[in-house]
């Protein structure tokens, strides 16, 4: 008798699991909203792992485009949009950017207190900070920090003279040690060395922070934009203990130094350390602590290097899979340097528009930052429809998809620098390339990333020439558990220097 009760418990439990499962996975489609069929328990993740978590969004862009303003997606049981109409994404991010102010990115402030930085934060708080820290990448900020970029960008000539003998290169540590050093210097007055030892300590903590091929981070990651209450009680952390203790040791010391002025620099730092010090007269910064300084400063840098050097390494792959192009952009950048005495000015760097052109194919095909996160903060009525996206709903703007929709770019994945003249820019919809976002909740560091990615390639172009090493898997693959992404198996060049 006993056993039948426990066998008829256990049959009530999977029937109600099942009814609520089935019931969850039912909500697009009594919407009427198209969607690819799910699967019990992960939604439409099942691909995820095999495929890039941005390449299964984008899938899902190019499939149901045209069939309505946006396709339901689901992450376990989780109802999520998926835009699929260029307008409707404009909306979104700007026209009624209001609806869509948040990014349901997991923090956990007082667990993990880096992770509450200006790109997860949200409501009036990033608000507040996001407007208090714009003045700080200005055009004005950039050329004064200009000079810095320069410096870094001679020791990463020089590092690639000392390791060119090796035969293959892989550029991915030059490129990630020159943005590891630009950014420290530019931003906080750090000497990172990364460009001159071999073991620097912030490049170890680099990778600790980007390793995020590992099942257990990645169901934490899930399972923290599912269920974020739950995670949050859970004192769930994606930041290290040993990372953390790094980065606060490492702030603390130069907060120490810049306020007994020992160094005073115009730059990140000293903006926010007015900010801390000097507040405004608000009730939502008026109190910045020192976590939340640290905050600001660790998702700049991390998110800053490892970005930029990605960017760095796709093109360089680019330019030895079609050598015309480098030998194009080489020229440009020769006949720049030409009318500026041979240097490489501020002033120059806005005239090499043809390498300009090259990085934005690039992250055209390879963007580091493979979606957009929003969150819907109350009902939204879609424009020209009866449908509503709830408050709480995950928004996933499909960067990949659109970036690779052959109907915008015909041979998508074609490398071709010119579809970014002028004119062609302006011939297509606004929101077909936003590899930095848009709206009021883009890349606040753009400019600045564009500046140092244009300065380190130049360099490069200008004395080194660079082919595809046979140990580079053809066509490049990207390795579909990193963050950001990075080609599989890893970019190698056979490097000679160029008179």
């Amino acid at each position: 008798m006993f056993v039948s009760y426990i066998l008829t418990f256990l049959m009530c439990i999977i029937a109600y699991t099942w009814y609520h499962a089935r019931k969850a996975l039912s909500y697009w489609s009594d919407r009427n909203v198209p969607v690819m069929q799910p699967k019990f328990p992960l939604g439409n993740l099942g691909e995820v792992g095999k495929k890039h978590f941005g390449s299964v969004i984008g899938e899902t862009y190019l499939k149901l485009k045209g069939k309505g303003p946006f396709a339901g997606f689901y992450m376990l049981l989780s109802p999520v949009v998926v835009p699929l109409d260029l307008d409707f994404i404009k909306d979104i991010l700007i026209k009624d950017f209001q609806y869509f102010a948040d990014r349901k990115i997991f923090y956990n402030e007082k667990d993990d207190p880096l992770s509450a930085h200006l790109f997860a934060i949200r409501g009036e708080k990033w608000r507040s900070l996001r407007q208090q820290l714009t003045p700080t990448f200005t055009s004005g900020k950039m050329k004064m920090m200009f000079p810095l970029v320069i410096g870094q960008a001679k020791n990463l000539q020089k590092y690639i003279d000392k390791h060119i003998t090796e035969s293959p290169t892989e550029f991915k540590n030059a490129c990630i040690r020159f943005t590891a050093d630009v950014i420290g210097i530019s931003a906080f007055g750090l000497e990172c060395r990364a460009l001159s030892d071999e073991d620097s300590e912030i490049l170890k903590v680099g990778k600790q922070f980007f390793s995020f091929n590992t099942a257990l981070k990645q169901i934490k990651f899930f399972f923290s934009m599912v269920c974020e209450d739950w995670a949050r009680q859970l004192g769930l952390r994606f930041n290290n203990p040993e990372m953390e203790e790094f980065f606060m040791r490492v702030i603390k010391e130069t907060v120490k130094q810049r306020e007994a002025g020992i160094i005073d620099r115009n730059d990140f730092m000293k903006h926010l350390l007015e900010i801390k010090n000097f507040p405004k007269d608000d009730d939502v910064l008026n109190n910045l602590t020192f976590n939340e300084l640290a905050a600001q400063a660790f998702v700049f840098f991390f998110a800053g290097f490892e970005t930029s050097s990605t960017t760095m390494e796709f093109t360089l792959c680019n330019f030895a899979l079609y050598p015309v192009y480098q030998k194009r952009a080489r020229q440009e950048v020769r006949d720049v340097m030409k009318k500026y005495n041979g240097e490489l000015t501020y002033e120059a760097v806005q005239d090499l528009t043809y390498l300009r052109q090259c990085i934005d194919e690039t992250l055209r095909i390879y963007s580091p930052c493979i979606l957009l996160f929003r969150q819907c903060v109350e009902d939204y009525k879609v424009p020209n429809t009866d449908l509503i996206i709830e408050k709480g709903t995950q928004v996933l703007v499909p960067i990949v998809g659109i970036q690779m929709d052959p109907d915008i770019y015909p041979n998508p994945h074609v490398f071709d620098p010119d579809r970014f003249t002028s004119e062609n820019i302006n011939n297509r919809h606004p929101m077909s390339y936003f590899p930095f976002g848009d709206g009021p909740r883009n890349c606040i560091g753009k400019r600045f990333a564009l500046i140092q990615v244009t300065v380190g390639l130049a360099y490069i172009l200008n004395h080194f020439k660079f082919t595809m090493n046979s140990k580079t898997k053809l066509p490049l693959e990207i390795d579909p558990t990193d963050i950001p992404i990075h080609v599989k198996g890893g970019a190698w060049f056979n490097v000679e220097k160029v008179e």
